[in-house]
Order: structure tokens, then sequence, then C-alpha cells
């Protein structure tokens, strides 16, 4: 009861001074972590005789605590704070969420005019490590959609990256749940590489990060005759090959035959050689398949008739200017 009449009484007189050194607190803004302490420190410069009061309120209601030669601590700042009563300087200790808000300090010195000042407080959770699981089965290009989720404790901003650069919406990127899933639909193969979740408050940031292989494939198959010009009696080699994640597997086709592989080896060609050939890759993972058509030539044959050809259009012309 008779720090109650205290308490009323020092409002009262604290209220009836003139208010005086607004920016006494040395900051406007302070940040704490959750768990940690914080120190409201002022410019007040320490003086010989004590002051007659001192006072911390929060949220200009409750008490934090209150002196004039006797102290009243607030409820739940009992073991919370410590005041250095030469300078008007707190320090709150154990600091919680519910403690962000403003501070208000009032200081009544000993023959001369009310110090005032204010501080405002703001409390952030350290975070944990944030956590993204990375989807388990195989991603087909063009079939598989995927939605990779970074999880993370407190309030923090989010950010996504692929390789080391942002991430933009549009396409078949998309977020949801304020970026907390980053949704990609369909995978393509340039998705292949390490995604990266970055997230963050006023006073860390941490990093999850997960890897996509994309499978895709295959293309259509190209064809190289080596040498292009080939004639009979000569050896000659067809290679095929296709952009494939995995590797494709090989086979050609020629007449009722079936080759293996992606080289197809003639060691001396005959004319049973010549004619069609179709290579195949085949895709295990994507299940798809891609075929390319080559023509195998004597090129002798293909020369002497462009020249039979020639010179028959020669013999044509002549013919014509004599008549």
């Amino acid at each position: 009861m008779k720090y109650s009449l205290l308490w009323s009484a020092i409002l009262v007189l604290l209220s009836s001074g003139v208010c005086h050194g607004a920016g006494v607190i040395t900051v406007d803004v302070l940040r704490g972590t959750a768990g940690g302490s914080v120190t409201f420190t002022t410019s007040v410069k320490p003086t010989a005789e004590p002051f007659l009061a001192l006072t911390w309120s929060f949220n200009g209601t409750i008490n934090v605590i209150t002196s004039a030669g006797v102290d009243i601590v607030g409820q739940g700042y009992e073991n919370r704070i410590e005041v250095d009563k030469s300078t008007g300087s707190l320090v709150l200790k154990n600091v919680t969420e519910k403690d962000a808000g403003e501070y208000e300090l009032i200081i009544i010195p000993n023959g001369g005019e009310q110090i005032q000042g204010t501080a405002q407080l703001e409390v952030v959770t350290e975070m944990s490590k944030p956590t993204m699981a990375c989807p388990s089965g195989n991603l087909i290009e063009g079939k598989t959609s995927v939605k990779l989720t970074c999880d993370a404790d407190g309030f923090v901003t989010r950010e996504w990256m692929k390789d080391g650069r942002p991430v933009a919406p549009g396409g078949r990127f998309s977020f949801h749940e304020g970026n907390r899933v980053l949704s990609i639909s369909p995978v393509n193969r340039t998705d292949t590489g390490e995604f990266h979740c970055k997230v963050s408050n006023n006073i860390s940031f941490e990093t999850a990060n997960c890897s996509l292989k994309v499978f895709y494939g295959p293309d259509r198959p190209i064809i190289v005759q080596t040498p292009i010009g080939a004639e009979l009696e000569e050896s000659v080699t067809l290679s095929c090959s296709a952009d494939s994640l995995p590797r494709a597997t090989y086979f050609w086709r020629f007449r009722h035959m079936l080759i293996y592989g992606p080289l197809h080896y003639i060691h001396e060609m005959e004319e049973r050689h010549l004619g069609m050939y179709t290579c195949t890759a085949r895709n295990s993972v994507t299940g798809l398949e891609a075929s390319e058509v080559h023509i195998l030539r004597d090129s002798s044959t293909t020369i002497s008739g462009s020249m039979s050809t020639m010179v028959c259009t020669v013999l044509s012309l002549m013919g014509l200017m004599l008549i």
C-alpha cells in the first residue's frame, strides 16, 4: 500500500516538472535479440548529488523501475534489470518479444530541471538454420513439377537463388506462402544445379541448399560419316550422337539387321553396304527415343553421274548453237 502511494506521489511530482533533454537516451531505436540483454545508455553526466527521483516506464503505463530513495520494481522485471543511478542508464536482461515497445526515462535531479527521454526497442528472434527437403524421385524434363519448401523459425524474409543468381517469379517459376514455397512447373534441363533459400532477419541470415538433376532427351541424333566421300573398297565409319541425360544408348537399323552401339564401322565398303541407315537413341530414364536417317552412297558413282549430266548438258548447248 505504501509503495502504491509512493508511486502515485512520484507520478504527480514527475508530471509537474518541466520536460528537458528529450534526446537524453543516446539511441532512438534499440535492437535486441530474444534471450539476450540490451542497454539503454543516457547522455546524463554523473553529479555529486543523487537524483531526487528516477523512473523507467514501458509503453507509457507500465512501471519498470521507480527510484526515490526506495526502489519499486515493476512486476515481471525482478532480477531482469540494472540501473545506473548516477546516469539513469538501464540494462534489461533476458529480453523477449513482449519487451518490444517504447521505453521512457524521467529524471528529477537535485536542484535542476526534469530530464526526459524515450527510445524504441525492437526484439528479434535469432533464427535456427532453415531446412529444405529435396525431391527424391526422378525429375523428367517437361513432365515433372516440383515444390521446394524452405522452413525456418521466427519472422524472416526469404530469398531464392539458383547457382548464385536470384530466381524471379514468372514463366515456370512461382512463389507461395510468403516465398516459403518455390514451385517449378514443369522442370527443364536448365534447372539442373544448386537452389539456395536464404532466410534473414534484422540480425542474421542462414541458407539451405538443394541440388536438382533433371533428366532429359534424347534430342534428335546427329549422324557423321567419315570420310564424307567414301568409295567402294574403302573403309567408312558412321557415328551417331544425341544430347541426353543420362547418356543415351544407340542401335542402327539397316535392312533386316540391328547393329548396337553409337559407331558402325565398315572395313571395306561393298555394294551390299550401300543404302539407308537409321540410328535410334534411347534414354532409359525418360523412356524416350529419337531417330535419324543417313544414306550411305558410293561417292565415285555420284561423281560419275554428275559428270555424265554435265557432259550431256554441254553437248545439248553446243547442238543448239549449231542449229
